[in-house]
């Protein structure tokens, strides 16, 4: 499918263009198919979660509504008074999200279970629009325990690289922290705990982590009590 506007935006692994009216195009650059993904948008939105809805799907393109809004990272950026009121918001998007039964064809994590899991449910993937945030880029769905989904954003945000000079990076520390803080204090952190082992092992095979993040995420296991 070849898309009817310009580029909008881009990722690892994809392309985002205008589509016509309030749609987009996401052309996957490896041409696999998208309606996996497609099948798992429309089923979280059949159960009410919030999910960008999905026009048409197939080998290496997705039709999906066009959304407009910063990432809640963008908006914690140039918002921080708002992290401790993002971090509920995050973590009830995770709760929500882990009352819906994960689809029997998703591949299971190491933590077993039967809930639906994003695996990518952190601050850069929630857009904060006008009629409220809506949860973004659903390829790496599985399923299993609630724990693992959690402990994924935690390894994720505490380990991120930050960019810029000694201050940003100073001032980014406090900020995870406080979001953090807040974030795991409305879920179960113990269970999260438990799961970040399990995390870091997946994560430390992903090509996209660089190394700081994976030395970063393998001190986070041996803090767990489990060192990898």
């Amino acid at each position: 499918m070849k898309p009817k506007g310009p580029k909008l935006a881009e990722g690892r692994d994809s392309e985002i263009f205008e589509h016509g009216p309030a749609q987009v195009l996401r052309l996957a650059r490896n041409g696999r198919s998208l309606v996996p993904e497609a099948e798992v948008m429309s089923y979280v939105r059949d159960h009410g979660y919030p999910a960008p809805a999905v026009y048409d799907a197939g080998a290496g393109y997705l039709v999906m509504e066009r959304l407009d809004g910063p990432t809640m990272l963008q908006d914690l950026l140039a918002r921080p008074g708002r992290l401790r009121k993002h971090a509920r918001l995050l973590a009830g998007l995770h709760r929500r999200l882990h009352e819906i039964a994960g689809l029997p064809h998703l591949p299971p994590v190491e933590v077993a279970g039967d809930r639906l899991l994003h695996r990518d449910l952190h601050p850069l993937n929630v857009l904060m629009t006008a009629r409220g945030p809506i949860v973004i880029d659903w390829a790496n769905c599985a399923r299993g325990d609630p724990a693992y989904d959690v402990a994924d954003t935690w390894v994720l945000f505490a380990t991120a690289d930050v960019p810029g000079g000694r201050r940003d990076r100073a001032l980014a520390t406090i900020g995870r922290r406080v979001f953090l803080r807040q974030f795991l204090g409305e879920l179960d952190i113990a269970a999260a705990r438990a799961a970040i082992p399990a995390v870091v092992r997946h994560r430390l095979e992903d090509r996209n982590m660089s190394d700081g993040e994976k030395v970063r995420m393998r001190r986070m296991a041996d803090r767990a009590g489990h060192p990898i």
